[in-house]
């Protein structure tokens, strides 16, 4: 079972570097963060979004970037674009597009962004993935969707390699659905339930389509599950961490 570590929410940069490079010294093979312009609470600053992602590919060396996960209603398609390209490459291949549907409607309302009903959401995003694949081959691209429209649209350069795209389900059915149509990786909670029930869907679909799980608990209670996780297909785990320093710890847990 490969482990990440979704890194909780803190505002100091100097914190995030130093639980990043410890990450990436104790051998987890994922960092994330959440995609937020803010949290809950004043008293909560969080740091996150692209820039950080590009501070960390130039102070790390091995562990994957793997955003749990990017909103997609928060940015347009060639924001989503020339981000992904340039982290591509700033990170010598080790960015991964993590990337939901968007479902934080607090924070869409504050900052004044339209909240689609769920079906056009999940469409959305099916439509913003295609689209991205083919301006990720660096060619011009006209794309009509009922949701995207570009016309002659390009993002050079490309990114290094094919860029893997994890999508955040959660616990929506729905949009695993959809993305086991089109996903690299589907990223659910980690219940059981849900969990076999990705696996049907990604069996059903004939793709080759990698089965992480999200996990909020304490580690120690994760680490007696992985197995049974892993007989239902689950790869991947990515943990929260809102305590750095138990950065060892949990590594020594999930050896």
């Amino acid at each position: 079972m490969r482990i990440g570590v979704n890194l909780g929410p803190t505002g100091s940069w100097a914190d995030i570097l130093a639980a990043a490079q410890d990450a990436d010294r104790l051998g987890f093979e994922a960092l994330s963060f959440l995609d937020h312009f803010h949290t809950d609470k004043l008293e909560w600053p969080y740091i996150s979004g692209w820039a950080l992602y590009g501070a960390l590919a130039m102070k790390t060396e091995r562990i994957k970037l793997v955003p749990m996960v990017m909103d997609r209603l928060n940015y347009l398609p060639g924001v989503l674009a020339k981000e992904t390209s340039v982290l591509s490459i700033l990170s010598a291949g080790r960015f991964e597009l993590g990337i939901g549907a968007g479902d934080y409607f607090q924070e869409a309302r504050a900052w004044g962004l339209a909240i689609p009903a769920a079906p056009a959401r999940i469409a959305g995003l099916k439509e913003t993935i295609l689209a991205l694949r083919e301006i990720w081959t660096g060619q011009k691209v006209t794309f009509t969707g009922e949701h995207i429209q570009l016309v002659d649209a390009a993002c050079t350069p490309s990114p290094l390699e094919p860029m893997r795209v994890v999508v955040g389900a959660g616990s929506s059915r729905r949009l695993i659905q959809s993305a086991v149509e089109y996903a690299d990786e589907l990223n659910v909670y980690a219940d059981d339930e849900l969990l076999r029930f990705a696996s049907e869907q990604i069996a059903a679909s004939g793709r080759s389509v990698t089965l992480s799980a999200y996990v909020w608990d304490w580690p120690e209670k994760i680490s007696q599950k992985l197995p049974a996780w892993e007989a239902i297909g689950v790869a991947r785990t990515f943990l929260t961490v809102w305590d750095f320093k138990q950065l060892p710890e949990i590594a020594r847990l999930m050896s």
